[in-house]
């Protein structure tokens, strides 16, 4: 996706929401932090593939991910 689909399809969703009213400053603000958010997101998984690509990795582990995010809920109080 070109960042002018990503910027269409952003005001899209906020216009199909109601948000018509918005102030202009406040939406270019918030598209400006999704997008920076997006490029850390992308620089995460740019790293990852790379690490994959030198054999840093192995294969995906379900069950021990289900694990390890259960154990983390349940140190923080949070059992079912």
């Amino acid at each position: 996706m070109t960042d002018a689909e990503l910027v269409y399809q952003y005001f899209g969703k906020i216009l199909a929401k109601g948000g018509r009213n918005e102030p202009v400053d406040r939406l270019l603000a918030e598209l400006a932090e999704y997008y920076r958010e997006l490029e850390q997101v992308r620089a995460l998984i740019r790293e990852a593939e790379e690490s994959s690509a030198r054999g840093e990795s192995g294969p995906l582990d379900v069950e021990d991910v289900i694990r390890r995010g259960r154990e983390r809920l349940a140190a923080d109080g949070i059992t079912d």
